[in-house]
Protein backbone atom coordinates (compact mmCIF):
# COMPACT_ATOMS: atom_id res chain seq x y z
CA UNK A 1 0.00 0.00 0.00
CA UNK A 2 1.18 3.52 -0.85
CA UNK A 3 0.37 6.49 1.36
CA UNK A 4 -1.04 9.50 -0.47
CA UNK A 5 -1.32 12.99 0.98
CA UNK A 6 -4.13 15.53 0.70
CA UNK A 7 -2.83 17.05 -2.55
CA UNK A 8 -2.63 13.61 -4.16
CA UNK A 9 -6.20 12.96 -3.05
CA UNK A 10 -7.41 16.25 -4.49
CA UNK A 11 -5.70 15.58 -7.82
CA UNK A 12 -7.18 12.07 -8.00
CA UNK A 13 -10.61 13.37 -7.01
CA UNK A 14 -10.48 16.03 -9.74
CA UNK A 15 -9.49 13.46 -12.36
CA UNK A 16 -12.16 11.06 -11.11
CA UNK A 17 -14.79 13.69 -11.94
CA UNK A 18 -13.22 14.78 -15.22
CA UNK A 19 -10.36 12.66 -16.51
CA UNK A 20 -9.86 14.94 -19.51
CA UNK A 21 -9.32 18.14 -17.55
CA UNK A 22 -6.04 19.88 -18.56
CA UNK A 23 -3.22 20.03 -16.02
CA UNK A 24 -3.40 23.84 -16.06
CA UNK A 25 -7.04 23.69 -14.91
CA UNK A 26 -6.23 21.21 -12.15
CA UNK A 27 -3.49 23.55 -10.94
CA UNK A 28 -5.87 26.51 -10.98
CA UNK A 29 -8.59 24.62 -9.10
CA UNK A 30 -6.19 23.43 -6.41
CA UNK A 31 -4.21 26.70 -6.30
CA UNK A 32 -0.84 25.07 -6.93
CA UNK A 33 1.64 25.30 -9.78
CA UNK A 34 1.24 23.38 -13.02
CA UNK A 35 4.73 21.97 -12.51
CA UNK A 36 3.75 20.51 -9.13
CA UNK A 37 0.65 18.84 -10.59
CA UNK A 38 2.75 17.28 -13.36
CA UNK A 39 5.27 15.97 -10.83
CA UNK A 40 2.53 14.47 -8.66
CA UNK A 41 0.82 12.84 -11.66
CA UNK A 42 4.07 11.21 -12.77
CA UNK A 43 4.63 9.88 -9.25
CA UNK A 44 1.07 8.52 -9.02
CA UNK A 45 1.58 6.71 -12.33
CA UNK A 46 5.01 5.42 -11.27
CA UNK A 47 3.52 4.04 -8.05
CA UNK A 48 0.90 2.17 -10.10
CA UNK A 49 -2.02 4.03 -8.55
CA UNK A 50 -3.59 5.29 -11.78
CA UNK A 51 -5.17 2.49 -13.87
CA UNK A 52 -5.89 4.71 -16.87
CA UNK A 53 -8.26 7.42 -18.06
CA UNK A 54 -11.37 6.04 -19.71
CA UNK A 55 -14.20 7.64 -21.61
CA UNK A 56 -17.60 6.81 -20.14
CA UNK A 57 -19.99 5.91 -22.96
CA UNK A 58 -23.64 4.95 -22.91
CA UNK A 59 -23.69 2.35 -25.68
CA UNK A 60 -27.38 1.86 -24.88
CA UNK A 61 -28.28 4.95 -26.94
CA UNK A 62 -26.87 3.11 -29.97
CA UNK A 63 -29.00 0.04 -29.27
CA UNK A 64 -26.53 -2.10 -27.33
CA UNK A 65 -27.60 -3.71 -24.06
CA UNK A 66 -25.25 -4.90 -21.34
CA UNK A 67 -25.30 -8.41 -19.94
CA UNK A 68 -23.45 -9.32 -16.75
CA UNK A 69 -22.34 -12.93 -16.39
CA UNK A 70 -20.94 -14.50 -13.23
CA UNK A 71 -18.95 -17.72 -13.50
CA UNK A 72 -18.25 -20.27 -10.80
CA UNK A 73 -15.50 -22.52 -12.10
CA UNK A 74 -14.96 -26.24 -11.59
CA UNK A 75 -11.91 -28.51 -11.95
CA UNK A 76 -9.89 -25.92 -13.83
CA UNK A 77 -6.10 -25.65 -13.77
CA UNK A 78 -4.21 -22.38 -13.51
CA UNK A 79 -3.27 -22.61 -17.19
CA UNK A 80 -6.85 -23.32 -18.26
CA UNK A 81 -8.12 -20.40 -16.18
CA UNK A 82 -5.58 -18.13 -17.86
CA UNK A 83 -6.80 -19.34 -21.26
CA UNK A 84 -10.39 -18.58 -20.23
CA UNK A 85 -9.46 -15.09 -19.02
CA UNK A 86 -7.36 -14.36 -22.13
CA UNK A 87 -10.24 -15.45 -24.36
CA UNK A 88 -12.54 -12.97 -22.59
CA UNK A 89 -9.90 -10.21 -22.65
CA UNK A 90 -9.70 -10.53 -26.44
CA UNK A 91 -13.46 -10.74 -26.95
CA UNK A 92 -14.77 -7.83 -29.01
CA UNK A 93 -17.95 -7.44 -26.92
CA UNK A 94 -16.42 -7.36 -23.43
CA UNK A 95 -16.95 -4.09 -21.56
CA UNK A 96 -15.50 -5.22 -18.25
CA UNK A 97 -13.74 -8.33 -16.98
CA UNK A 98 -12.84 -8.93 -13.37
CA UNK A 99 -11.64 -11.69 -11.08
CA UNK A 100 -13.69 -11.99 -7.91
CA UNK A 101 -13.70 -14.01 -4.70
CA UNK A 102 -16.35 -15.77 -2.65
CA UNK A 103 -18.59 -18.25 -4.45
CA UNK A 104 -17.83 -16.75 -7.87
CA UNK A 105 -14.55 -16.64 -9.79
CA UNK A 106 -15.08 -14.46 -12.87
CA UNK A 107 -17.43 -11.56 -13.59
CA UNK A 108 -17.78 -10.17 -17.10
CA UNK A 109 -19.99 -7.60 -18.83
CA UNK A 110 -20.87 -7.92 -22.52
CA UNK A 111 -22.35 -5.24 -24.81
CA UNK A 112 -24.66 -6.86 -27.38
CA UNK A 113 -27.13 -5.54 -29.93
CA UNK A 114 -29.78 -8.15 -29.11
CA UNK A 115 -30.61 -11.10 -26.85
CA UNK A 116 -29.91 -13.35 -29.84
CA UNK A 117 -26.39 -11.90 -30.18
CA UNK A 118 -25.77 -12.43 -26.47
CA UNK A 119 -27.07 -16.00 -26.67
CA UNK A 120 -24.59 -16.71 -29.48
CA UNK A 121 -21.74 -15.48 -27.28
CA UNK A 122 -23.02 -17.51 -24.33
CA UNK A 123 -23.23 -20.69 -26.41
CA UNK A 124 -19.73 -20.14 -27.82
CA UNK A 125 -18.43 -19.88 -24.25
CA UNK A 126 -20.24 -23.08 -23.30
CA UNK A 127 -18.68 -24.93 -26.23
CA UNK A 128 -15.15 -23.72 -25.45
CA UNK A 129 -15.17 -23.70 -21.64
CA UNK A 130 -18.41 -25.31 -20.47
CA UNK A 131 -16.63 -28.28 -18.89
CA UNK A 132 -15.01 -25.87 -16.42
CA UNK A 133 -18.17 -23.98 -15.46
CA UNK A 134 -20.07 -25.23 -12.42
CA UNK A 135 -22.54 -22.36 -12.29
CA UNK A 136 -23.37 -19.32 -14.41
CA UNK A 137 -25.61 -16.38 -13.48
CA UNK A 138 -26.81 -13.89 -16.12
CA UNK A 139 -28.17 -10.42 -15.36
CA UNK A 140 -29.47 -7.87 -17.87
CA UNK A 141 -28.71 -4.19 -17.28
CA UNK A 142 -31.56 -1.68 -17.13
CA UNK A 143 -29.99 1.48 -15.67
CA UNK A 144 -26.41 2.27 -14.64
CA UNK A 145 -25.22 4.94 -12.22
CA UNK A 146 -21.49 5.71 -12.06
CA UNK A 147 -20.60 7.90 -9.06
CA UNK A 148 -17.40 9.83 -8.46
CA UNK A 149 -15.34 8.95 -5.40
CA UNK A 150 -16.28 11.71 -2.99
CA UNK A 151 -14.33 9.96 -0.22
CA UNK A 152 -11.04 10.91 -1.90
CA UNK A 153 -11.26 14.61 -1.06
CA UNK A 154 -12.42 15.43 2.48
CA UNK A 155 -12.92 19.07 1.45
CA UNK A 156 -15.33 18.26 -1.39
CA UNK A 157 -18.12 15.82 -0.55
CA UNK A 158 -20.23 16.54 -3.67
CA UNK A 159 -20.65 13.68 -6.14
CA UNK A 160 -20.70 13.63 -9.92
CA UNK A 161 -23.14 11.16 -11.47
CA UNK A 162 -22.69 9.49 -14.85
CA UNK A 163 -26.14 8.08 -15.64
CA UNK A 164 -26.54 5.47 -18.39
CA UNK A 165 -30.19 5.39 -19.39
CA UNK A 166 -29.58 2.34 -21.63
CA UNK A 167 -32.33 3.47 -24.00
CA UNK A 168 -31.80 3.52 -27.78
CA UNK A 169 -31.90 6.79 -29.73
CA UNK A 170 -32.32 5.80 -33.39
CA UNK A 171 -31.71 9.36 -34.59
CA UNK A 172 -28.00 9.09 -33.68
CA UNK A 173 -25.81 8.02 -36.57
CA UNK A 174 -22.04 7.68 -36.23
CA UNK A 175 -19.82 8.20 -39.27
CA UNK A 176 -16.29 6.86 -39.76
CA UNK A 177 -14.66 9.87 -38.06
CA UNK A 178 -16.90 9.54 -35.00
CA UNK A 179 -16.02 5.85 -34.75
CA UNK A 180 -12.29 6.50 -35.07
CA UNK A 181 -12.47 9.18 -32.38
CA UNK A 182 -14.39 6.82 -30.08
CA UNK A 183 -11.92 3.98 -30.65
CA UNK A 184 -8.97 6.21 -29.76
CA UNK A 185 -10.42 7.98 -26.71
CA UNK A 186 -12.19 4.92 -25.29
CA UNK A 187 -9.20 3.76 -23.23
CA UNK A 188 -7.12 6.94 -23.54
CA UNK A 189 -9.41 9.73 -22.40
CA UNK A 190 -6.60 12.24 -21.94
CA UNK A 191 -5.31 12.14 -25.51
CA UNK A 192 -4.84 15.68 -26.81
CA UNK A 193 -7.17 16.98 -29.56
CA UNK A 194 -4.20 18.11 -31.64
CA UNK A 195 -2.48 14.73 -31.38
CA UNK A 196 -5.70 12.87 -32.17
CA UNK A 197 -6.38 15.16 -35.13
CA UNK A 198 -2.95 14.36 -36.61
CA UNK A 199 -3.55 10.64 -36.14
CA UNK A 200 -6.90 10.81 -37.96
CA UNK A 201 -5.94 13.40 -40.58
CA UNK A 202 -8.40 16.07 -39.42
CA UNK A 203 -8.07 19.40 -37.61
CA UNK A 204 -7.92 19.91 -33.86
CA UNK A 205 -11.15 21.88 -34.10
CA UNK A 206 -12.91 19.00 -35.87
CA UNK A 207 -11.96 16.65 -33.01
CA UNK A 208 -13.15 19.19 -30.45
CA UNK A 209 -16.52 19.70 -32.15
CA UNK A 210 -17.06 15.97 -32.71
CA UNK A 211 -16.42 15.17 -29.04
CA UNK A 212 -18.71 18.02 -27.96
CA UNK A 213 -21.45 16.64 -30.22
CA UNK A 214 -21.04 13.10 -28.84
CA UNK A 215 -21.41 14.57 -25.35
CA UNK A 216 -24.52 16.52 -26.42
CA UNK A 217 -26.03 13.32 -27.85
CA UNK A 218 -25.20 11.55 -24.55
CA UNK A 219 -23.09 8.96 -26.32
CA UNK A 220 -20.25 10.26 -24.14
CA UNK A 221 -21.20 10.78 -20.50
CA UNK A 222 -17.81 11.91 -19.24
CA UNK A 223 -14.20 10.96 -18.61
CA UNK A 224 -12.78 9.27 -15.51
CA UNK A 225 -9.35 8.32 -14.28
CA UNK A 226 -9.57 4.81 -12.83
CA UNK A 227 -7.46 3.80 -9.87
CA UNK A 228 -5.84 0.66 -8.51
CA UNK A 229 -7.56 1.00 -5.17
CA UNK A 230 -5.58 -1.62 -3.27
CA UNK A 231 -2.46 0.48 -3.86
CA UNK A 232 -3.94 3.31 -1.77
CA UNK A 233 -5.39 1.15 0.98
CA UNK A 234 -8.95 0.54 -0.28
CA UNK A 235 -10.75 -2.67 -1.09
CA UNK A 236 -13.63 -3.15 -3.50
CA UNK A 237 -16.61 -5.43 -2.96
CA UNK A 238 -19.53 -6.28 -5.18
CA UNK A 239 -22.90 -6.44 -3.46
CA UNK A 240 -26.05 -7.82 -5.06
CA UNK A 241 -29.51 -7.26 -3.61
CA UNK A 242 -32.64 -9.30 -4.17
CA UNK A 243 -35.66 -7.02 -4.06
CA UNK A 244 -38.84 -9.07 -4.48
CA UNK A 245 -41.40 -6.62 -3.13
CA UNK A 246 -42.06 -4.00 -5.80
CA UNK A 247 -42.69 -0.70 -4.04
CA UNK A 248 -41.85 2.28 -6.27
CA UNK A 249 -41.56 4.73 -3.39
CA UNK A 250 -39.24 2.49 -1.39
CA UNK A 251 -37.25 1.65 -4.50
CA UNK A 252 -36.68 5.37 -5.13
CA UNK A 253 -35.64 5.78 -1.49
CA UNK A 254 -33.19 2.87 -1.87
CA UNK A 255 -31.46 4.39 -4.89
CA UNK A 256 -31.27 7.78 -3.18
CA UNK A 257 -29.81 6.14 -0.06
CA UNK A 258 -27.14 4.42 -2.15
CA UNK A 259 -26.35 7.67 -3.95
CA UNK A 260 -25.63 9.32 -0.61
CA UNK A 261 -23.12 6.66 0.47
CA UNK A 262 -19.62 7.87 -0.49
CA UNK A 263 -18.35 4.27 -0.55
CA UNK A 264 -20.81 3.27 -3.30
CA UNK A 265 -19.31 4.06 -6.71
CA UNK A 266 -21.41 1.97 -9.09
CA UNK A 267 -25.11 1.04 -8.99
CA UNK A 268 -26.93 -1.10 -11.54
CA UNK A 269 -30.58 -2.00 -11.88
CA UNK A 270 -30.80 -5.53 -13.28
CA UNK A 271 -33.31 -7.90 -14.77
CA UNK A 272 -32.66 -11.25 -13.12
CA UNK A 273 -32.23 -12.82 -9.71
CA UNK A 274 -30.44 -9.77 -8.28
CA UNK A 275 -32.37 -6.59 -8.99
CA UNK A 276 -29.65 -4.24 -7.73
CA UNK A 277 -25.88 -4.55 -8.09
CA UNK A 278 -23.35 -2.30 -6.35
CA UNK A 279 -19.64 -1.73 -6.15
CA UNK A 280 -18.55 -0.62 -2.69
CA UNK A 281 -15.09 0.74 -1.86
CA UNK A 282 -13.98 0.75 1.78
CA UNK A 283 -10.80 0.91 3.83
CA UNK A 284 -11.41 -2.45 5.47
CA UNK A 285 -13.85 -5.34 5.92
CA UNK A 286 -15.32 -3.82 9.08
CA UNK A 287 -16.36 -0.64 7.25
CA UNK A 288 -17.98 -2.74 4.54
CA UNK A 289 -19.87 -4.89 7.06
CA UNK A 290 -21.13 -1.78 8.87
CA UNK A 291 -22.43 -0.39 5.58
CA UNK A 292 -24.10 -3.69 4.69
CA UNK A 293 -25.74 -4.03 8.10
CA UNK A 294 -27.14 -0.48 7.94
CA UNK A 295 -28.43 -1.04 4.40
CA UNK A 296 -30.19 -4.28 5.34
CA UNK A 297 -31.65 -2.69 8.46
CA UNK A 298 -32.97 0.41 6.67
CA UNK A 299 -34.55 -1.59 3.83
CA UNK A 300 -35.45 -4.87 5.52
CA UNK A 301 -39.00 -4.55 4.15
CA UNK A 302 -37.89 -4.86 0.51
CA UNK A 303 -34.44 -6.55 0.55
CA UNK A 304 -35.10 -10.29 0.77
CA UNK A 305 -31.58 -11.60 0.12
CA UNK A 306 -28.07 -10.49 -0.78
CA UNK A 307 -24.77 -11.80 -2.09
CA UNK A 308 -21.38 -10.22 -1.64
CA UNK A 309 -17.90 -10.98 -2.92
CA UNK A 310 -14.58 -9.12 -3.22
CA UNK A 311 -13.41 -7.67 -6.52
CA UNK A 312 -9.83 -8.90 -6.72
CA UNK A 313 -8.64 -7.60 -10.08
CA UNK A 314 -9.85 -5.60 -13.07
CA UNK A 315 -8.51 -7.19 -16.26
CA UNK A 316 -10.19 -4.90 -18.75
CA UNK A 317 -12.49 -1.87 -18.72
CA UNK A 318 -13.70 -0.45 -22.03
CA UNK A 319 -17.12 1.18 -22.18
CA UNK A 320 -17.12 1.05 -25.99
CA UNK A 321 -15.47 -2.22 -27.14
CA UNK A 322 -14.80 -3.01 -30.79
CA UNK A 323 -17.95 -5.12 -31.02
CA UNK A 324 -20.04 -1.97 -30.59
CA UNK A 325 -18.15 -0.14 -33.34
Amino acid sequence: MTEIDLLDRKILSTLDRDGRIPVAEIAKKLEVSRQLVNIRLKKLEARDIIFGTLTIFDSGVLGYNWYRVLFRLLNISKKQKEEFINYLKEHKNVVWLGEVGGRWDIAVNFACESPVAFNTISEELSVKFGEFVKEMETLVYVDIYDYSRSYLDPDNSSRKEFFHRMSENKSIKLDSIDKKIIKNISTNGRIDNTQLGKMLGVSRNTIKKRIENLIKQKVILGFRTFLKLHNIGYQSNMLFLQVNKLDRERETELYYYLQMLPQVTFVVKHIGKWKVGLEVETKNAEEFQDLLLALRSNFSDIITDYDTFPLLKDHIINYFPDGVL
